[in-house]
């Protein structure tokens, strides 16, 4: 089994298993709950501990990305002051000790950007109405919606294929409308974008290739 933290919380009513930033699993322990027994529970989860654990890498010069859909090589030229972007490269300037940190503030600057566009666009197929769009790092949610209307996307999805990325925005803009995952909402979801079925498929087998940054 990978590392396992453990974590005894108070407010923890039942065992629960996440994944950190770092990919490692997290098992977190109600405050009565005994070690041994929680680590006996965990011991049964090896395969849900493998699926979604990982380890995470970083960007290298010459790595292909896919950015918002189109595919970029990515370049670094130490002589070059701030980054560009031409039709299929990136290329990054600066210190190559800061490449890594360049690309990752780039690709969130770009998929704000994008998703700036986009939700806008949906939003107004459903006639609704939307607060605020937000960039997060997470590790095992793409997106979020809010009660109060803000939308929110892990930065690491503009990493995504094109129909992925358009079938997460069309899912959580369908929570504008409905705030659950009942018949209606997947209904709606389904007047938006073709690739549920396919999206979904492909996260489950690819997820972990977009733990990069």
């Amino acid at each position: 089994m990978n590392l396992l933290i453990v974590r005894k919380n108070r407010r923890a009513k039942n065992l629960r298993l996440s994944v950190n930033k770092q990919g490692q699993p997290v098992l977190t322990i109600p405050f009565l709950c005994p070690k041994w027994y929680a680590l006996r529970w965990a011991e049964k989860q090896k395969g849900w501990i493998q699926k979604h654990t990982f380890s995470p890498t970083t960007f290298a010069p010459e790595q292909i990305i896919s950015l918002c859909g189109q595919n970029y090589t990515l370049k670094h030229n130490p002589k070059q002051r701030g980054n560009t972007i031409n039709d299929s490269e990136i290329v990054i300037g600066s210190d190559s000790a800061f490449f890594n940190r360049r690309v990752r503030d780039l690709v969130k600057k770009e998929f704000l950007s994008f998703l700036k566009k986009q939700v806008p666009f949906y939003a107004q197929k459903l006639d609704v109405q939307f607060k605020h769009i937000s960039l997060r790092d997470t590790s095992s949610r793409w997106g979020s919606c809010s009660s109060s209307g803000t939308l929110s996307f892990c930065w690491r999805l503009a990493l995504a294929p094109d129909f992925v990325i358009h079938y997460l925005i069309a899912h959580e803009v369908s929570h504008l409308k409905h705030m659950d995952h009942s018949a209606s909402f997947w209904k709606t979801v389904a007047t938006l974008t073709p690739d549920t079925m396919r999206a979904k498929s492909w996260l489950k087998h690819h997820a972990k290739e977009l733990q990069i940054g």
